[in-house]
């Protein structure tokens, strides 16, 4: 098991293999032309009452054709027939680590404890009504492998299907995305070949899709990526936001809160290939029913809907944690640019209108001791009065 700490294994090291000969490296490796493997992808499923849809997204993260994968299945107090799916899944498939919890808390506390129990450089969470194409895995790592920009996740497209039929096969905002971006410069990716052990991707593989990737704004303020199952996150990019302890309390988001944070910080990349599908049930929070132009097909700030909460707590957290994303390299000038990127309304109304209308004017001021620490007094409250909080309110401050 591991916490959320930073990993110091570089992860470059696959990427530099190609230009090194087999044989040089492996002599340098006690002889053994074997010992570098595939990076280990931890697939996240998160259930909750989703019994009858539990197994096939379980098959589905067995079949990929990917070589080195862990299965976490994190049940969130299900009251359902998901009791009986886990015990045959332990049953028929004993490497499959399962955490079964006792309270149900949401997406994202489940979410954590997956990624706690987990142990791969790279993680990809799977709504447990969703289904993973055989090619998800491979697909994310070997483009993960190819870029010359070591962005902190992938997001691929993502197929919808009501009752086992395909109704669509894209998803509303990843294409927006990509209709509006120009291809991928030829020279930003580089096609990986795994040369240290088996011969990785095969002939079969399909190399020209990273003819088609295209690299996601780092200032993007706003969802442009497919859902949770179409994502492939580096465990390290996801190490910078999971230990923020006011993510117990968000029940959803948890796509949102990570996919934002990690792409004003690091970059991101959408993958122009279907890689999972998207199970239309009528449960689903976020998409009730197909995607229609113009159409929306969720209630906006409705019953599940987390989606401002998860903006607020990451703004918290990048206050709060300042010392950290300064410290890794951010300027103090670049750093409050990352701020008044993602600022967005405050979802606490209780304050004053300078607080409601920015979560970031309130978070200066609630953690004034902490942001002063790091960028100093004087830029501390230039940046509270170009987030227009009051002098008044600014003067008090000590």
């Amino acid at each position: 098991m591991r916490p959320f700490e930073d990993k110091d294994q570089t992860m470059e090291a696959a990427g530099a293999a190609t230009s090194i000969s087999a044989s040089g490296l492996a002599s340098g490796l006690g002889g053994d032309k074997k010992s570098l493997r595939l990076p280990l992808v931890s697939v996240i499923v998160i259930n909750f009452n989703y019994g009858r849809f539990l197994g096939a997204t379980v098959d589905s993260i067995f079949e990929q054709t990917y070589p080195n994968i862990e299965c976490v299945i994190v049940d969130n107090a299900s009251t359902d027939e998901s009791g009986e799916v886990l015990r045959q899944i332990e049953q028929c498939r004993p490497n499959v680590k399962i955490v079964r919890r006792t309270t149900n808390d949401g997406q994202t506390p489940a979410a954590l404890d997956g990624f706690a129990a987990s142990n791969g450089h790279y993680v990809i969470f799977v709504d447990a009504d969703d289904l993973l194409l055989p090619h998800c895995v491979e697909t994310h790592v070997f483009v993960h492998l190819s870029l010359r920009v070591h962005v902190g996740f992938t997001s691929g497209d993502m197929i919808q299907v009501v009752d086992d039929q395909v109704v669509l096969g894209t998803e509303h905002a990843f294409n927006r995305t990509i209709l509006e971006r120009p291809f991928v410069k030829r020279d930003a990716a580089r096609p990986y070949r795994h040369v240290l052990g088996p011969p990785w991707p095969d002939e079969s593989f399909d190399r020209s899709i990273l003819d088609t990737i295209r690299f996601v704004p780092m200032g993007a303020n706003q969802w442009v990526w497919a859902p949770t199952s179409a994502n492939c996150f580096r465990r390290d990019a996801l190490a910078l936001f999971a230990d923020s302890p006011s993510l117990r309390g968000l029940r959803t988001g948890t796509d949102i809160y990570f996919c934002l944070g990690i792409n004003a910080v690091s970059g991101s990349v959408l993958i122009d290939q279907a890689v999972a599908v998207y199970r239309l049930h009528g449960g689903n929070v976020y998409s009730r029913r197909p995607q229609l132009n113009h159409v929306l097909c969720y209630e906006p700030g409705g019953a599940g809907d987390s989606n401002a909460l998860a903006k607020a707590y990451l703004i918290d957290h990048l206050i709060e944690r300042a010392d950290r994303f300064v410290g890794l390299g951010w300027t103090k000038f670049d750093y409050a640019r990352l701020l008044w990127r993602l600022d967005c309304p405050n979802p606490d109304r209780a304050g004053p209108p300078w607080a409601r209308r920015s979560r970031l004017a309130s978070g200066l001021v609630n953690y004034f001791k902490i942001f002063a620490r790091v960028l100093g007094p004087l830029h501390a409250k230039a940046l509270m009065l170009a987030s227009r909080v009051p002098w008044a309110e600014i003067r008090r401050l000590r």
